[in-house]
Parts: C-alpha cells; sequence; structure tokens
C-alpha cells in the first residue's frame, strides 16, 4: 500500500491518541480504550468511544471481542500473530487510515502478545463497502 508521508503522520497521530487513552485492567487482560474517532473493523463500522478488547476464550485462539463500553456494539474478529512478543510500556490499539476511514490493525496487550488483523489494499476495499451496508 502507497503512503504518503502526511497520511502516515495522521494514521500516527490517530493511533497516538487512540494508545493514550488505552488504560489496562490486569484481571483479565483487557485493553480499555477511548478511541476519539470512528473506525472498521471487519464489517462493522464503530463510532468515537470507548471501547474494551479482549480474546474471545470461548471461540479459539485469536478471536478478539471488541464491545463498546456501554455494551450496546460488539464485534469479534479473528487475528493472526504479528512478530515476535515483547512486553510493551502500556497496551497499544494501533489504527491504518485508507481512504479518509480508520482500520483496527493491530492490538498489543500488556502481556505483548502482539495480534494483527489481516489487511491489504483489497480487503480494506471490501470492508469499506460491506460497512457502508452495515453502519
Amino acid at each position: 500500500m502507497k503512503r504518503s508521508g502526511k497520511t502516515c503522520a495522521v494514521v500516527l497521530a490517530a493511533a497516538s491518541m487512540a494508545i493514550g487513552a488505552a488504560s489496562v485492567a490486569r484481571a483479565d487482560d483487557r485493553i480499555v480504550a477511548n478511541v476519539p474517532f470512528g473506525f472498521i473493523v471487519g464489517h462493522v463500522r464503530l463510532p468515537a468511544g470507548s471501547y474494551v478488547v479482549k480474546e474471545d476464550t470461548s471461540t479459539g485462539a485469536g478471536v478478539l471481542a471488541i464491545q463498546s463500553a456501554d455494551g450496546r456494539r460488539n464485534v469479534f474478529t479473528l487475528t493472526i500473530p504479528s512478530g515476535p512478543d515483547r512486553a510493551p510500556a502500556h497496551p497499544e490499539l494501533v489504527f491504518e487510515k485508507f481512504n479518509d476511514q480508520y482500520f483496527l490493525f493491530r492490538i498489543v496487550p500488556a502481556d505483548g502478545d502482539e495480534r494483527q488483523i489481516a489487511l491489504t489494499p483489497a480487503v480494506m476495499e471490501r470492508e469499506l463497502a460491506e460497512a457502508a451496508l452495515n453502519p
């Protein structure tokens, strides 16, 4: 995917805002994040707000549940390991910007078990189309 310097800066700035607002409840290894912009996970467009991200142990390894803090919105997504485990200074949610839309791209919990959602330009185009049908 070709990115301009300006686009990368916007993605990093936006991710930093979300990362800075993330905190961890260590009891069950969940990430609680206040995301200041709307974003897409899978085929679902989620509005800005507070979200809880945690592994869904009922469906098997690699499935994450993203739920709005008020419980009104739930999304499950399949993830893959994304590199060597590292203990981060704080948990991170990383977003990728494509066609002025943010996609949840990577999740780094406090234990460093970094997970990634498979995104390519073709996948992002399809997800944008699907999200437009499922607001």
